[in-house]
């Protein structure tokens, strides 16, 4: 049962070499995994060579009304940088009494001019935690501070939601958030970012992509299709078991430059777990959702990335883990990535009574 007691993890240290060369290329094509597993002590005075920026929703009055209002339809523009740069931390807290609105509320990112968003999500699915719940999580890449309100409640508000994955760029980066509710919604937010000199050398872009099934159609869930060279960052699993008893024998597959490459043993082993899933959050995987019949997984490939050349099909066998992989479970999904540009169109965002629809289900 999710409780938000979940423990903080140790981040291990690293020698100065490999940090050194991280600092140069921290999101270069493989570099992403050795800075995010802590700066050791002694290279903390090193010289930087990038200016620091923060952009946040402080009243420009000098008052305390330190935040922004999105009206239903409003989009609110949180970032617009020139670059070369990097997004480094960002952080909303959004005020809304309105049922599903971490649902309703969709995040999209743009790199360097592109029309077509690199990340498109629901800001709470994004945030780790599928169905519009807030719980108190910790992760090396997401954090959420406290779980507001009773653990399945849509409308619960006032929790800060952290995001720290590097998000870099090289002329340009735009960060939006749309407001498809029926009511306004309060955001107080912050942008930490940095612009350099000139682009670092071999960058790749952050993606992040959400999908649903509800439920799925016969066959494994589809998570992420990706065309292009990159690697995997992770993912966040939600699944509203309709079915009851235990869903998730499921293999995880990836299907890699077009060829069968990995396939596991079962949907709690993907998640780094065993015998089930357990409720507890650590810097690579967890649990912050397990009320049934409500679950939220999360895996960062971040000592593990899973690189790719030319393409990149993950999924997961659903129901009871033997074909044809057919469940009348609700399936939820973001995937998270970086690779080169241009990538593939993004499947259409399901409108929002179908982002909700979970809570009709028997």
């Amino acid at each position: 049962m999710a409780n938000g007691r979940c423990k903080p993890g140790q981040i291990a240290t690293l020698p100065r070499r490999t940090f050194l060369s991280s600092l140069i290329a921290l999101s270069a094509y493989p570099m992403l995994s050795t800075w995010l597993r802590g700066q050791d002590l002694e290279t903390l005075p090193v010289e930087e060579d990038f200016e620091s920026h923060r952009i946040t929703s402080a009243d420009p009055t000098g008052g305390n009304d330190d935040f922004r209002d999105l009206k239903p339809g409003g989009t609110l523009l949180l970032a617009d940088i020139q670059g070369p740069g990097r997004i480094v931390h960002f952080r909303d807290n959004i005020t809304s009494k309105e049922p599903h609105h971490l649902q309703y509320h969709v995040l999209r990112m743009y790199w360097d001019g592109e029309r077509e968003p690199s990340v498109e999500a629901p800001v709470g699915d994004f945030f780790g935690v599928g169905f519009g719940f807030t719980e108190k999580f910790s992760s090396a890449l997401i954090c959420i501070d406290h779980q507001p309100g009773k653990p399945t409640d849509s409308a619960a508000f006032g929790a800060a939601r952290n995001c720290y994955i590097p998000m870099p760029f090289a002329r340009a980066a735009r960060v939006t958030l749309t407001n498809e509710g029926k009511e306004s919604s309060q955001h107080w937010f912050e942008v930490n970012y940095r612009t350099y000199p000139t682009a670092p050398a071999h960058q790749l872009y952050f993606h992040a992509q959400y999908r649903q099934g509800t439920p799925p159609p016969e066959g494994p869930y589809l998570i992420l299709d990706a065309e292009g060279r990159g690697h995997l960052l992770g993912c966040v699993l939600s699944v509203k078991n309709n079915d009851g008893g235990w869903w998730g024998e499921g293999d995880e597959i990836l299907f890699i430059d077009g060829k069968h490459a990995i396939q596991g043993t079962g949907s709690e082993d993907y998640f780094s777990e065993s015998y089930g899933l357990h409720p507890g959050c650590f810097p690579y995987f967890g649990v912050p959702l397990l009320k049934e019949p409500f679950t939220t997984a999360y895996r960062w490939h971040v000592p593990d990335p899973v690189t790719f050349r030319k393409s990149l099909r993950f999924l997961i066998e659903q129901g009871k883990g033997v074909p044809p992989f057919r469940s009348g479970n609700y399936y939820y999904s973001v995937a998270y990535w970086y690779q080169t540009e241009p990538h593939a169109l993004f499947p259409k965002l399901p409108g929002t009574e179908a982002r909700v629809t979970w809570g009709e289900a028997t």
